[in-house]
């Protein structure tokens, strides 16, 4: 998975090379969009999970973005369900914003609430939350199909230490670091 995820980087970092036509735009602009993604977790046997998202992001000048975003987030694994809503603030550079195809590098912090469900001896936990802040780092390229949509992918690395029971995995593991991978659509207004 993660020599997939290697490759599509690397595809993401070299795209303007196949369809770059320069183009004019705003310099500033807002945007709102929803994304659909895939997420695995460092160490845990989920075989990944799906993702859904909607992001809110501030075009303010031509190579850099501010964008906010909600993702829901729900993984099965071991006998546990967790399900979590993460709070990302972001701040995306433009590499070449004066395309069709602009790729970008993301980076930013965020605000994770996990709920977890889980078995022992019989019964079942459903009350445990964990609050925790982490940071996200990665890349993306931003497809412009017109002047005012957009079709985006996106792949980042998450760092999060949550507080998580060890009866609930069964092994003390604090660190829910992970991949997660997106495709989405932006509209301006």
């Amino acid at each position: 998975m993660k020599k997939l995820l290697f490759v599509i980087l690397v595809g993401i970092l070299f795209s303007p090379f196949l369809y770059s036509a320069d183009i004019e735009r705003e310099q500033a602009y807002g945007y709102f969009g929803v994304r659909v993604g895939y997420m695995e977790i460092d160490g845990i046997e989920d075989e990944g999970s799906a993702n859904l998202g909607f992001t809110l992001g501030f075009r303010v000048s031509n190579p850099v973005a501010i964008e906010f975003s909600l993702d829901y987030h729900s993984s099965d694994f071991s006998a546990v369900d967790r399900t979590t809503y993460a709070f990302q603030a972001s701040l995306l550079l433009y590499l070449n914003s004066n395309s069709n195809v602009q790729p970008y590098l993301v980076g930013g912090g965020g605000y994770y609430i996990s709920g977890y469900d889980y078995w022992v001896n019989g019964y079942k936990y459903t009350d445990f939350t964990s609050h925790k802040f982490g940071g996200h780092l990665g890349a993306g390229v931003d497809i412009m199909l017109g002047d005012y949509s957009t079709i985006t992918f996106d792949v980042r690395y998450i760092a999060v230490d949550e507080d998580v029971p060890e009866e609930a995995l069964g092994y003390d593991s604090k660190t829910f670091d992970g991949v997660l991978a997106t495709v989405g659509a932006k509209f301006r207004f």
